[in-house]
């Protein structure tokens, strides 16, 4: 190790140094306790290990920042403790150290998940500059990671405010009927009144009889159905529009999450314009409510946008007899093989709709942020980035297959198990 002047932190970089938590590996004791030395220095909370089994049994609890290892350790080595971290998170930063310098140790290294290296005999500016890059890089991961949940968030409330006419007509209609009720259900009072003075008379207790146990019965169960109608409208405005954890581990009943979305959009839709469901083999998946509700929702709105448009195309046209339908299907398929070669269960959804499609110099692009097909004021271009992002977050797959004037296709595939212990993104 070469004693030299250690370097200066950036400032943006000193005042989260408490918060970082860094996991040291390397079998001499020596090198480890200098490097501990040189981190805490600089504020750093440290977790020295000489064996790599017993260091990733720690990093499996959680809470660790950025991974140093010797590669070259007994046991378990650098390159097997790098495999198993990685198989773990996929973002973690991880910076090797070494004394052997081939070329062939830094590749597999590499391929392994590291990001950067330190060659022994280990300088400390060298060292401490590796472990702010990496650091570095972290920070500005977690600002991207806090600005798209923003976005998120912000499009949530964008898409309450696209579907709030609609939702206020489908609350107006049971308000209306229950106020109508009411309002017969007093005159019907107003004409019990002098008849309750006669019960005697036999035509007159009939009267009463038949209001009070056929006509009110009859008004209070539809205002009872307006009044769980307005109820079901609200609870579904409020589960969408809640921000939640960032958990990804809930256990999510799909056909629970896709009737919650379509009950959203149904406002959004005409009469032209029918939703079809198909499911096969279903069972709950890992994911997180929620989020998966807002792609359904952003796929479902898109949809509907689409068969409007070619509506007015084909009026424009003089073809007057088009029918809209979107078709939604989920299917459930086994994974393959045994033992850590099996293929694992994942999940396929597929939202299509036989509207106008997209244009096939469009289409590569649909997923962009800020990308639109949509006129000017009506889309952000933010719907399908973000329903993108948040499938890759759930360890899934987004794609879309569209030709222009026959319809589009959304299929989306996820794992059934999730993805785990949650790393990396999550919004």
């Amino acid at each position: 190790m070469k004693q030299d002047n250690v370097p200066e932190f950036p400032a943006r970089f000193l005042e989260p140094a408490t918060q970082r938590t860094i996991l040291v590996v390397d079998d001499d004791r020596i090198v480890g306790e200098y490097l501990v030395k040189l981190l805490e220095s600089r504020g750093y909370k440290t977790l020295l290990f000489q064996d790599g089994a017993k260091a990733y049994e720690r990093f499996h609890e959680g809470g660790v920042d950025l991974v140093i290892t010797d590669l070259m350790m007994p046991g378990i080595s650098g390159l097997d403790l790098i495999h198993k971290i990685r198989q773990e998170d996929k973002e973690i930063n991880i910076v090797v150290i070494t004394g052997y310098g081939s070329m062939e140790i830094f590749i597999d290294a590499l391929r392994a998940g590291a990001g950067d290296f330190i060659v022994k005999p280990i300088e400390s500016e060298q060292f401490l500059v590796a472990v702010e890059r990496a650091l570095e890089k972290k920070f500005l991961s977690e600002s991207l990671m806090a600005r798209t949940r923003q976005l998120i968030n912000s499009e949530k409330m964008a898409t309450v405010g696209v579907l709030s006419t609609g939702i206020a007509h489908e609350i107006n209609n049971p308000t209306t009927f229950i106020r109508t009720n009411l309002q017969l259900m007093n005159e019907y009072l107003k004409r019990l009144r002098p008849r309750l003075d006669k019960m005697d008379d036999r035509k007159n207790m009939d009267v009463v009889r038949n209001i009070l146990l056929n006509e009110f019965p009859t008004m209070i169960n539809e205002a009872l159905k307006g009044t769980e109608r307005i109820e079901k409208i609200v609870s579904g405005i409020k589960h969408y529009a809640y921000m939640g954890d960032e958990s990804l581990d809930e256990n999510v009943d799909i056909r629970e999450v896709i009737a919650q979305a379509v009950n959203l959009v149904r406002s959004k839709l005409r009469k032209y314009v029918t939703i079809k469901e198909s499911y096969l083999n279903l069972t709950e998946i890992k994911g997180q409510f929620s989020k998966l509700e807002q792609v359904f929702v952003n796929l479902l709105i898109n949809a509907a946008d689409a068969i409007e448009d070619k509506v007015k195309k084909n009026r424009a046209k003089g073809i007057g007899d088009f029918s809209g339908e979107i078709d939604v299907s989920a299917t459930i398929f086994e994974g393959d093989g045994t033992g850590e070669g099996r293929t694992p269960d994942f999940l396929i959804l597929t939202f299509y709709d036989n509207g106008d499609g997209i244009e096939k110099d469009k289409i590569n692009r649909v997923f962009d942020p800020f990308f639109t097909t949509k006129p000017v004021g009506k889309g952000t271009g933010l719907g399908l980035y973000l329903c993108y992002e948040i499938i890759k977050q759930h360890g899934g797959a987004i794609t879309v297959q569209s030709s222009k004037g026959e319809g589009t296709a959304f299929i989306i595939r996820l794992p059934v198990e999730g993805i785990g212990k949650q790393q990396g993104m999550a919004v």
